[in-house]
């Protein structure tokens, strides 16, 4: 999966934009980081982001369901976030099934609301 087909899924499969709020000149990051934020309240839904050429997503998730997708290679505690709610999963170098990761997206929309 390309970076613009990963951000096309999640802005189908929610009501949101979007938004670069990390990248501008004035700053030292290197990383081009991606943020779909809810449409209605701007809270970020999911951070996506390319590391050592690989293609990854935050995605929030319940500790519960989270601790139970953490099982997969590839999935590991959010990169850059808090640990407990956030998750991030190696795109095009994972386990998890496609599905699983639609339904990850379904959940960080529902709980960033």
């Amino acid at each position: 999966m390309t970076r613009e087909e990963l951000i096309d899924l999640v802005l189908e499969k929610t009501n949101s934009y979007e938004d670069y709020p990390f990248n501008d000149n004035n700053t030292h990051e290197t990383i081009l980081w991606t943020a779909i934020r809810q449409k209605k309240d701007k809270k970020i839904i999911a951070l996506i982001f390319e590391k050592d050429n690989e293609l990854l997503i935050d995605l929030k998730l319940t500790p519960e369901h989270g601790d139970e997708v953490r099982e997969y290679d590839g999935v590991f505690p959010g990169y850059h976030m808090n640990k407990t709610h956030w998750n991030t999963v190696r795109v095009n170098n994972t386990s998890l099934p496609f599905e699983g990761l639609v339904k990850m997206i379904e959940e960080s929309d529902k709980l960033t609301k």
